[in-house]
């Protein structure tokens, strides 16, 4: 409570006890010259009271003025009436008025003058403080109650003086912090505003690398069925040069039986007619297996250009992602590592196909020589069915051309046995080529699922954020409300 509105109770309290007072002298003694006397001097010590309330003064100049004259016009009011001991114990009540402004000092300029006035009074006549049957022991009673009284009451108001002046400090402190904690309110509002910009560059960017991983698995999908596409037509090509080496034993066989049956002489000219017959129908099957297995070689070179081409796009997704990620900045390096793991994987899937493309130009300079060999086997072969007939004339001719047509058939069973370790290397490549696709396309799986759970953690972050500035909205509207 303000001290204007104790000035203002106190001055409705002191009129109400001077109209009780003034009933109590009408009811006591009528309308009596003393009676009058009575009302005349109550009305001028609440005119005092009026006057005072109402002049601006100083507070405790003011609670003077106000209760002083009620108090001196109740000992008056006593003498009056021939003694009233009612009137001093409206003194008390005076004195609980005091009290109520938590002035230490006023209680002392209000309870010393007023115990002195009441002393003065007990020996001009007892009856003005203990009543019209009092005595000066009575009095004397009553003036010690009141003493004792006024000092509790000081050192209760010199307590609760105390306890306000430590109130207004830490009221003193609560208004500096409250200025604080706007300020504080500000810059966290502020520091939020700039975490939300921060948080909207995180979800483009995570965005960008989930659609640039999504371009990714897509590719590593292609690649994974080109490679197996390839190890389809590398299993076809061993099965062709499977076949090149069964006929390579069976000519080489052949050729045995040919120098064999030259060797018995005339004897064996037609058995040696019908197994030069098979051998040319066996140059001419494998003549065919050969331009099947060149054919099955330029579709796997066509298939390794396309892996390639997908390694380099791979590789282009990849720096997009770090790019990206860069962009990110702290949060990003993760995706920027992973980035960098897939770009150097798909540089060693463009290294596995440029060797396997090197390879395979290898073999196909040898199996063309081989073609050149079983072509030239073959010739050899007719040569050696047209003159036959001749077989006899010409013998020692046919021993040498077979013996010629078969060192030319041990060369190409060497070259066909080389070109069966090579397609097997070629098998082992595609293998773990197959094998790296799909750790690429586990691992983009992985970093896919990896940025859709980072951008649901800074959905959840941003609504979090939200929900601080409006938090720190209302608390800067609250600091405004309360100053």
């Amino acid at each position: 409570m303000s001290v204007k509105k104790i000035h203002k109770t106190n001055f409705i309290i002191i009129w109400g006890a001077i109209l009780a007072l003034i009933a109590l002298a009408v009811l006591n003694f009528g309308m009596s010259h003393t009676t009058i006397i009575e009302v005349i001097t109550m009305l001028t010590c609440g005119a005092v009271s009026t006057v005072a309330f109402f002049i601006h003064m100083p507070d405790m100049q003011k609670a003077m003025f106000l209760v002083m004259p009620a108090a001196v016009g109740t000992l008056v009011f006593s003498w009056l009436s021939g003694g009233n001991g009612v009137a001093f114990f409206a003194d008390f009540v005076l004195l609980a008025m005091i009290s109520t402004y938590f002035m230490k000092r006023l209680v002392l300029y209000f309870s010393g003058p007023f115990i002195l006035i009441s002393i003065i009074s007990l020996f001009i006549d007892a009856k003005i403080v203990d009543g019209s049957t009092g005595s000066f022991g009575g009095g004397m009673t009553k003036i010690a109650l009141y003493i004792i009284t006024s000092i509790l009451i000081y050192n209760c108001v010199k307590r609760g003086s105390q306890v306000v002046d430590e109130t207004e400090k830490t009221l003193a402190i609560v208004q500096k912090n409250e200025k604080l904690a706007d300020n504080i309110a500000q810059q966290l509002n502020a520091s939020i505003m700039g975490s939300q910009n921060v948080l909207k560059v995180l979800v483009d960017a995570g965005k960008n690398v989930e659609n640039s991983t999504g371009k990714m698995g897509r590719l590593m999908e292609t690649t994974t069925q080109a490679a197996s596409d390839v190890v389809v037509s590398v299993d076809n090509a061993s099965k062709d040069i499977d076949d090149n080496h069964n006929l390579a034993k069976e000519m080489d066989a052949g050729f045995s039986d040919v120098l064999n049956a030259v060797e018995n002489g005339t004897e064996t000219v037609v058995t040696a007619k019908e197994f030069i017959s098979g051998m040319e129908e066996t140059v001419s099957g494998a003549k065919t297996s050969t331009e099947s297995l060149l054919d099955e070689m330029s579709r796997i070179t066509s298939i390794l250009d396309q892996i390639n081409s997908i390694a380099s796009k791979t590789n282009l997704l990849s720096l997009n992602a770090s790019i990206e990620a860069a962009r990110a900045g702290e949060h990003g390096r993760g995706f920027a590592v992973v980035a960098e793991e897939i770009r150097q994987l798909s540089e060693q899937s463009a290294t596995a196909s440029n060797n396997i493309g090197s390879i395979l130009e290898q073999l196909k300079d040898r199996i063309n020589n081989v073609a050149k060999e079983i072509t030239a086997g073959a010739e050899a072969a007719g040569s050696s069915v047209q003159k036959v007939e001749d077989i006899l004339t010409v013998f020692e001719k046919i021993t040498a051309t077979t013996g010629a047509a078969k060192e030319k058939v041990d060369r190409e069973y060497t070259i066909i046995e080389h070109i069966r370790k090579q397609f097997g290397q070629i098998r082992s490549n595609m293998d773990a080529m197959v094998t790296v696709t799909r750790d690429n396309a586990t691992t983009i799986d992985e970093i896919t699922g990896t940025v859709s759970d980072q951008n649901n953690a800074i959905a959840n972050i941003t609504t979090e954020m939200n929900r601080i500035v409006e938090l720190s909205s209302e608390l800067k509207t609250q600091f405004a409300k309360e100053n």
